[in-house]
């Protein structure tokens, strides 16, 4: 039990007490980026391309008109779209946020097993040429979507990170709640399969 409490209260540290020099700061959008002569394609290069959808797949109803765009990409997109029609693990983080940075290797990992769900990241609160240099730090090769904030709001995201979401074929959204820091594999695999099964 106090184990447990020591858990809780690091996560809700990295989202209240970032380390010194590393908190959230005002977000970069792709415009002021623009404005500033600086191309997001550019500076957040090196970073995995995110899903577009299909036309034919059923948007994710909950995440209706939230929109986000790719690190790595000057577009935004509808996110509700762009990740219908597949089952999809989203992984709520921020590059200040020291328990997102122990987790993300691992879910790395775990979208590399043969029948893993699709991984797809959701960076909030963030600078997004310091989440392209933490993905490409980490070797990170699953993609994610930055300037996100709105998709937080749709999940109704309490204010602590990291958080991770089931996304069902047919549009629904079952927040994975069993572990709040993924430390193995087995974790992950476990509470998707649960996750499935109650769908």
């Amino acid at each position: 039990m106090a184990m447990a409490a020591v858990g809780v209260a690091g996560v809700l540290l990295a989202v209240h007490a970032a380390p010194p020099g590393s908190a959230p700061a005002a977000r970069t959008t792709a415009g002021d980026l623009r404005a500033a002569g600086t191309d997001p394609v550019a500076t957040e290069a090196g970073t995995a391309p995110c899903p577009v959808g299909s036309p034919a797949a059923a948007a994710v109803t909950q995440l209706a008109a939230a929109t986000a765009r790719c690190l790595g990409s000057s577009q935004s997109v509808d996110v509700g779209r762009a990740i219908g029609g597949q089952p999809t693990l989203l992984n709520v983080w921020a590059s200040w946020c020291a328990p997102c940075r122990e987790e993300m290797p691992v879910l790395d990992a775990y979208a590399a097993l043969p029948g893993a769900v699709r991984v797809v990241g959701v960076d909030v609160r963030d600078r997004p040429g310091s989440a392209a240099a933490l993905m490409r730090d980490l070797q990170i090769g699953y993609p994610s979507f930055t300037d996100a904030d709105t998709v937080a709001a749709a999940l109704a995201a309490p204010p602590v990170l990291p958080l991770s979401y089931l996304v069902t074929t047919d549009g629904s959204v079952r927040r994975l709640q069993d572990v709040l820091v993924f430390h193995d594999v087995g974790q992950v695999t476990r509470s998707v399969a649960a996750a499935l099964d109650a769908a």
